[in-house]
């Protein structure tokens, strides 16, 4: 009990003689109290021995605020119950305030605003979380309706001005209508320079404002009056949204089905501290006074040009992503959300993959890769039928009657140009003319005529070299074997 008020009703009954029902009068306190303030001759003492349920539980609290100090009363209240407090939450509140003193603070005018006249909306900052193998900052993004206090919010791991206006178009489809204004904060996102009314916006965010019909404000500097709702949310999502959840919120997954939880169970379910309503309540009257939703969808994504790299890559927020091979080097075009990155050639899209908000992560498509090795394939056929046209003059026109007569004419090629690895280019030419003199057009028939060839001059076979690992020598780069000057050093011609 209140000592002033303990002295002042025993000065009354004692000094003054009056009765308990004029001293409760006087007093405005129930005949109760006057009786318990009457009976108590040392309220000190009184006030010590007073039990309460919540004793029990101060250890708890006391660790709670030491792990989270910033944790608001009705956090508290809800860890004290998973450990079986029965009481009501005034209890923690009065508590906290005794050990977690409130500091003195500037005291700010009311602004109060009409149903639908304004949402405001800013970020806060939170701790870095994992992401696959990375460590990425955690953003949340908080909107407001300034009359009913309906909140939205959601979690990014950016602030670039294209998540920023995604968010915005994010919260109106939410709120299912449009209000009058949208206050901010000197987001370099929103405004370029200034402040106040003489802030100079963003084009692109002017653009977001038009389509909508949305008038534009931004905060003056140092104004906390004109964004009291958004700011008094932030802190609202750090202390109650974020708070003691830390065994709950891992991944990032975890923090975006959270939000939707919080927003939609807890924030605009509760009993609001300065409206004594429900935000949900109060959002049935605003509701019908939002401006309709246009049909068009403001376009939000982030567009940028790209150049795909020699392997038909793409580099995007620190990831790869593949492309078709016949677009390597070529200038494209990168189209991409919180859910999906699309590639262009003009208006045509190429490639579209799931997007990934991991690090140095490469994502290659099957049918890139399928194509790839088609192309590669080709290519190398391509290489080794130049490489046999050059052989000799009759080369060309004995590939081109090689394909006509074999199944897999591929093969055959493989094989001559092998040959020449091993007995030279001018042993090969010249079997290659035999062969075409007798219209014989094969690898095996080529190799015999070497063979005879060898075998009428004497000349030994060389050995053919078997690497362990093939490879190896495929990576060398040698002059082709003159085997003629073998020839002239054992006078074999």
């Amino acid at each position: 009990m209140d000592i002033g008020k303990w002295a002042e009703i025993h000065r009354l009954k004692k000094i003054e003689g009056m009765s308990n029902s004029a001293i409760a009068k006087q007093m405005g306190s129930c005949h109760k109290t006057v009786a318990k303030a009457l009976s108590m001759e040392d309220p000190k003492k009184s006030e010590t021995e007073s039990k309460s349920i919540l004793d029990p539980f101060h250890e708890k609290i006391d660790e709670i605020i030491q792990k989270y100090p910033t944790l608001s009363g009705v956090r508290v209240y809800e860890k004290l119950i998973e450990c079986g407090y029965q009481g009501k939450v005034g209890l923690v509140r009065t508590h906290l305030k005794k050990i977690r003193p409130v500091k003195k603070k500037r005291v700010y005018m009311e602004v109060n605003y009409d149903p639908a006249e304004a949402m405001q909306i800013d970020w806060g900052s939170c701790d870095k979380i994992q992401v696959g193998n990375s460590l990425r900052k955690l953003y949340v993004f908080v909107a407001v309706l300034c009359y009913s206090r309906m909140i939205y919010i959601e979690f990014t791991l950016s602030m670039r001005k294209e998540e920023f206006y995604r968010c915005i178009v994010n919260s109106l489809n939410f709120f299912q209508g449009i209000p009058s204004k949208i206050i901010i904060d000197n987001l370099k996102t929103a405004v370029v320079e200034g402040g106040g009314r003489n802030a100079k916006f963003h084009p692109e965010f002017l653009a977001l404002c038009g389509h909508y019909l949305i008038e534009p404000i931004a905060c003056a500097v140092r104004d906390p009056e004109s964004k009291g709702r958004v700011e008094d949310g932030v802190k609202y999502v750090k202390n109650n949204a974020l708070a003691g959840y830390d065994e709950k919120l891992v991944t990032f997954d975890d923090y975006r089905q959270h939000a939707s939880f919080w927003r939609d169970e807890i924030a605009n379910v509760r009993i609001h501290g300065t409206t004594r309503k429900k935000p949900i309540d109060l959002f049935a009257e605003e509701k019908t006074k939002l401006r309709a939703l246009p049909e068009r969808v403001f376009d939000s994504d982030i567009v940028i040009p790209i150049i795909a790299t020699p392997m038909a890559r793409v580099n995007f927020d620190c990831n790869k992503y593949s492309v078709p091979p016949t677009f390597a080097r070529k200038s494209l075009t990168l189209r991409a959300n919180d859910k999906l990155v699309k590639i262009f050639d003009g208006i045509t899209e190429i490639a579209m993959h799931i997007r990934s908000f991991e690090k140095g992560k490469l994502f290659i498509l099957p049918e890139h890769q399928e194509l790839l090795f088609k192309l590669r394939k080709v290519s190398q056929i391509k290489q080794r039928e130049a490489e046999l046209d050059s052989l000799c003059p009759e080369a060309k026109s004995f590939r081109l009657e090689l394909v006509k007569k074999q199944a897999k004419p591929s093969i055959h090629i493989q094989k001559i140009l092998k040959l020449t690895n091993i007995y030279g280019n001018t042993e090969v030419a010249q079997a290659i003319n035999k062969s075409f003199e007798f219209h014989v057009f094969d690898s095996a028939y080529i190799e015999n005529l070497i063979l005879q060839y060898r075998r009428k001059k004497d000349i030994p076979s060389p050995i053919p070299l078997s690497p362990i690992r093939k490879e190896l020598i495929e990576e060398v780069t040698i002059d082709p074997p003159n085997l003629s000057e073998y020839d002239d050093l054992f006078g074999l011609h």
